[in-house]
């Protein structure tokens, strides 16, 4: 609220701009103008907002009302854009007093908010000004062009000074997410962390530039001004996604819609600046190439949020809530550069507004997430006490038993363990009846090791040589696929006196999180995959992700050791 109030009170202040009464598009070449004539027989439109024509040439009609409104303007201000030529013409009546013209080269004059300043020649004979613009990079140029009267000792211009006082303020306080975002980060080393603080730099450097504060210490000139302001908001963007892709909680957002996401914001970024590089192909139109260019990361961020607010995601509030005025602005950005309207200046400068207003709810949401894995990680390592605690142990692997997983699925469950794998050694009664007992042992003690490897896998013995698998995160398939590949190297390495490879087939189910379900079904589907694996010829794996099931019931182990062994000719 206090930002706020700040910035209707420096709007207040701001110093009066007064746009002109009537444009073109078109028209005479500004450099033959020496008649009323020939100023009548330009195609003047008077009353109208829509500068989307994109002609080469734009004309501005400065009224004698204008400049009285103007109370005494003194400059010609408009907001930073290339350019081939502008030319300034003052008119006494019909007679036409001074005429200049300027290349982007000449401009020195960069007054406060992303705007130039030229100086209206014989102003104060003046009773009309004629403004021409030969191949304008934007509309914004034309739509936002204005006479305005310099005031105070130092000659103000552009926005207000306590506008720019707001700016440095909000950039100050913007650096406070860097230091508690570095602090965060030594205790929880999470890539949405950094993702936060690269937009955070970003949105401080788009600041800088589109602010005017970059002219007290950089010397710049238009071209890289206009580059400079398009690459900071580029870069914003694209952090902002990588921020979005890595903080919305894992089950909350497909993996293909997540790097879809990271990669929309690269490409994003890559088209902006082609479209905003000084070439000759995209002259005249590359500043709507650029807003238009942001059209498809927008739908990304607005699919990201419905999918993963459908999934019951936490975070994602915080993005709608941060990023919706952002997107609507920019929307509407895109719309204006067709030149269809104009607006007043502050609303350009809303989006400083909406910024703080993005900043300030995603660090809440940093904080919150930060929290929620705090507390999540807290509650996964009392939950594995309270497992070791009971007797629960398999007495020859010490892994969890039966017992523990009844009892602790439902959490687990919660926690983000959707996934759920079967795993039965091939044969395994072979190295019993071939090398005794005690190697049989040493073999399933190495199996429970294998299984034991992934930080976000909880594994279960079920007896004989069944094991059981609980996953969460990220590629769960391929880290399954390895750790039942592992089970035949670390067997191989760790024990002596087994000639032959001992394999181990698998069924993995990974089911949709918060559909209800039990552990029954959800083990007797992978138990299904884990049999038609041993019928299909052992050592391999099948899966299903399933979101919607009917479990079938679960065959007795007798059975399905009676229909391997019709199946294969041999029993274990």
């Amino acid at each position: 609220m206090l930002v706020i109030a700040l910035f209707v009170s420096a709007e207040a202040r701001a110093q009066t701009a007064i746009r002109a009464s009537c444009h073109a598009d078109g028209g005479i070449a500004p450099e033959q103008l020496v008649s009323a004539a020939q100023l009548a027989a330009i195609p003047w439109t008077c009353g109208s907002l829509d500068y989307g024509s994109g002609a080469t040439r734009g004309w501005l009609h400065f009224l004698p009302e204008d400049l009285r409104a103007a109370d005494g303007a003194t400059h010609f201000v408009t907001s930073i854009s290339r350019f081939d030529r502008i030319t300034l013409i003052t008119m006494a009546g019909e007679r036409v007093l001074q005429r200049r013209s300027y290349a982007m080269d000449d401009i020195r004059l960069f007054v406060n908010g992303a705007n130039f300043a030229i100086p209206l020649p014989d102003a104060g004979e003046a009773t009309s000004v004629l403004v021409a613009v030969e191949r304008a990079g934007s509309s914004a140029l034309m739509a936002e062009g204005a006479v305005q009267r310099a005031t105070g000792d130092k000659g103000t211009l552009g926005w207000s000074p306590h506008m720019l006082i707001l700016l440095a303020m909000l950039i100050g306080l913007l650096f406070a997410p860097l230091i508690y975002n570095y602090a965060f980060y030594l205790v929880l080393r999470e890539p949405f962390i950094l993702w936060h603080m690269a937009m955070v730099l970003g949105m401080n450097a788009y600041l800088l530039v589109s602010s005017g504060i970059i002219h007290r210490f950089a010397n710049l000139g238009i071209g890289a001004l206009a580059f400079l302001n398009h690459m900071t908001f580029l870069c914003m963007v694209a952090a902002g996604a990588a921020f979005c892709a890595n903080f919305i909680e894992p089950h909350a957002i497909s993996r293909r819609m997540r790097d879809l996401l990271v990669g929309t914001g690269v490409a994003t970024l890559i088209f902006g600046t082609w479209a905003s590089l000084p070439i000759e192909v995209t002259r005249g139109f590359g500043n709507k190439l650029y807003l238009v260019g942001f059209l498809p990361i927008i739908a990304l961020f607005l699919a990201v949020m419905w999918q993963a607010a459908r999934r019951r995601s936490r975070a994602v509030w915080f993005q709608i809530y941060g990023w919706a005025p952002i997107i609507a602005l920019g929307l509407e950005r895109i719309v204006r550069s067709f030149g269809l309207y104009a607006v007043p200046h502050w609303g350009d400068q809303l989006i400083y507004l909406t910024l703080a207003f993005e900043i300030v709810l995603a660090a809440l949401g940093v904080v919150d997430r930060f929290e929620v894995l705090r507390r999540d990680r807290d509650k996964a390592e009392a939950r594995i006490d309270s497992l070791a605690s009971l007797v629960d142990r398999d007495a020859l692997t010490g892994m969890f038993n039966r017992r523990a997983l009844e009892a602790r699925y439902p959490d687990l469950r919660a926690d983000g363990y959707t996934a759920l794998a079967v795993i039965d050694l091939d044969h395994f009664k072979r190295v019993n009846d071939q090398y005794g007992h005690a190697m049989g042992d040493r073999v399933l003690q190495e199996t429970a090791a294998a299984l034991s490897s992934d930080p976000d896998t909880i594994s279960f013995r079920l007896g004989g040589e069944e094991f059981l698998m609980l996953m969460r995160g990220p590629d769960i398939v391929e880290r399954a696929e390895r750790m039942r590949r592992a089970i035949s190297i670390r067997i191989v390495n760790e024990i002596d006196g087994i000639d032959a490879p001992i394999t181990a087939s698998l069924g993995l189910v990974d089911t949709t999180p918060g559909v209800a379900t039990t552990l029954r079904r959800v083990y007797a589907h992978a138990d299904r995959l884990l049999y038609e694996a041993k019928n299909s010829g052992r050592n391999r794996m099948l899966s299903e992700r399933i979101q919607l099931f009917d479990a079938p019931v679960r065959r007795r182990k007798s059975e399905r050791r009676a229909g391997e062994r019709r199946a294969a000719g041999v029993g274990g």
